[in-house]
């Protein structure tokens, strides 16, 4: 009985107290303190040279409100992503600052981002309309298409139309998946205000002076009206147009290569332009996305003058994965104001990619990288190429700016119309080993 009684003595004696270690209080007073967070707050890059950008992204928990010292300031959001373009040779220094509920509850982290200046033997430090690596023949097996024809070539290229188009059963997806704007023109009856038979354009795409030019429209004054709909079943209007050309079936790539794109991207935010690759037999339905792989070799966004990326899609339906490597030049050389080259070397499971004349690729990656350990390795097979630009879509979240874009055939609300265009100038393909 003793024994019995100490025992509910000690347990009273616990609840009293609160129990672990006084942990508790059953003061209504008491105030609980929530600390502000940042989760991560990261620089794509710490190292550049002068007139780069970096771009510096942030996640917060538990903040009400973030702001910026050091190299940049304003009010930030909780959690986003800014593009710097760094103009002085020194040690930038971000600071981001945020508090929670209580004002006086801050917490802050920093980082440096060193700027270098350019090497006078670099390549751009000569001012020339084009970085473009010159096309050489000296492969087995060449292929060059340089638009000295004024006839978009019909052996190659096929346009694809439409606002969204599904291989694998034929449906028609909004946005291509995208949430893009535009509607992609064309031959056919209808599926372009101004299709010329004899040169094979459109007016979002025709040669012009050498060089195959895509030209986005914004037109909310002649909105261009869906051939979908002219039975009279649907009616669905589209401001914006646009094109995309595929070599599907056509013309088709395989490794051992290297693939040579010379290109100027267009200005003005909403522009969305790619050179890009899908596996042969997409269209027909023998291959999916993304199991059997899709290969970026350039996008560009159209608020960001001087940086392009390259990406690996693969993975499955239910769990995507890509791999994307970012590449920069100099604001006084940019992608918009000068022609530049992607080069896109393929090996057996090996894709590298090199800009312009530089001897070193910015892009890197093999079978051997680990987000294939529980993946297949798609990009051995063979695959065709596209060409397009898109207005708007999930590439960039910082909407549209149809000032930018060309609102007629001619573009004449442009100063230089091919400021609102993507020009390409030549496209390589030759065999190696």
């Amino acid at each position: 009985m003793k024994l019995n009684i100490l025992s509910f003595l000690s347990l009273t004696l616990l609840i009293s107290c609160g129990g672990g270690g006084g942990g508790g209080s059953s003061d209504p007073d008491q105030t609980i303190t929530i600390n502000p967070i940042i989760n991560s707050f990261i620089a794509s890059s710490s190292s550049i040279t002068v007139g780069n950008s970096v771009d510096l992204t942030w996640t917060t928990t538990n903040t009400i409100s973030c702001s910026a010292s050091g190299d940049w300031d304003g009010t930030k959001s909780l959690s986003g992503s800014e593009n710097l373009v760094l103009s002085d040779v020194k040690t930038y220094t971000f600071t981001l600052t945020c508090r929670g509920e209580d004002p006086q509850n801050t917490t802050s982290k920093s980082i440096d981002v060193e700027v270098s200046s350019i090497d006078s033997s670099d390549i751009y430090s000569e001012d020339k309309p084009s970085y473009c690596k010159d096309p050489l023949n000296d492969s087995s097996d060449y292929w060059l298409e340089n638009f000295d024809s004024d006839v978009l070539d019909t052996d190659t290229f096929t346009y694809q139309l439409g606002n969204g188009f599904n291989a694998s059963d034929g449906s028609w997806v909004s946005g291509w998946g995208n949430s893009e704007l535009q509607y992609y023109t064309g031959p056919g009856e209808g599926y372009a205000k101004n299709y010329n038979a004899s040169l094979n354009s459109t007016e979002n795409l025709f040669i012009e002076d050498g060089y195959l030019k895509i030209q986005p429209i914004f037109n909310d004054s002649d909105i261009f009206q869906d051939p979908f709909c002219a039975d009279g079943s649907c009616s669905y209007e589209w401001p914006h147009t646009s094109a995309r050309i595929i070599t599907s079936s056509k013309k088709i790539f395989e490794k051992p290569s290297r693939i040579t794109i010379c290109f100027k991207v267009p200005d003005g935010t909403g522009h969305w332009p790619a050179l890009w690759m899908l596996p042969q037999g997409f269209i027909e339905g023998t291959k999916s996305w993304p199991t059997d792989g899709e290969i970026d070799l350039m996008e560009a966004r159209g608020r960001v003058a001087n940086e392009i990326g390259s990406t690996l899609h693969f993975g499955n339906s239910l769990n995507r994965v890509m791999i994307n490597k970012s590449e920069t030049v100099p604001n006084s050389v940019n992608f918009q104001d000068k022609f530049h080259s992607v080069t896109f070397e393929w090996r057996e499971n090996s894709i590298k990619m090199y800009l312009d004349t530089q001897e070193s690729p910015f892009y890197d990656e093999s079978s051997d990288s680990t987000e294939f350990n529980n993946n297949y390795y798609p990009f051995n097979e063979k695959f065709y190429l596209l060409l397009n630009v898109a207005s708007g879509g999930d590439f960039d979240t910082f909407g549209v700016d149809t000032s930018m874009f060309c609102h007629d055939n001619e573009c004449s609300n442009l100063e230089d119309p091919d400021r609102g265009r993507l020009v390409i100038d030549y496209i390589e393909y030759k065999s190696i080993d």
